[in-house]
């Protein structure tokens, strides 16, 4: 198998993660203009379209954070027409929105 020597290599975006305090950790997928949703431990916004500014949905997965003390590192990768925007582990903040929806869906069934 031949290599094409002309092709310039990809380039990865090498700047340092920036560290965040006082904001709570999301994970951010935005599909072009299609819209988008942001995750969060105890909140998910949904848009519609390529602007979230004034179109965001708001679901409310519990109460609101208590400890945002913590530095979170801010990540962003680009494939496409998606965009992906990451602040802590997104795993985690994966997680701590999945118990918040199942505390709030138990409270809804015993009410």
């Amino acid at each position: 198998m031949s290599v094409d020597e002309t092709r310039e290599p990809a380039r990865v975006d090498e700047r340092a993660p920036v560290q965040v305090r006082g904001v709570e950790r999301s994970l951010e997928i935005q599909v072009g203009p299609l819209g988008g949703f942001d995750l969060r431990p105890t909140r998910l916004f949904l848009w519609d379209g390529a602007e979230r500014a004034g179109r965001e949905r708001i679901v409310a997965l519990g109460s609101p954070p208590k400890s945002l003390d913590l530095e979170r590192r801010e990540r962003e990768l680009q494939a496409g027409a998606v965009r992906v925007r990451t602040l802590g582990n997104p795993l985690m903040t994966l997680a701590l929105a999945g118990v918040h929806a199942a505390r709030a869906a138990i409270r809804e069934a015993r009410s």
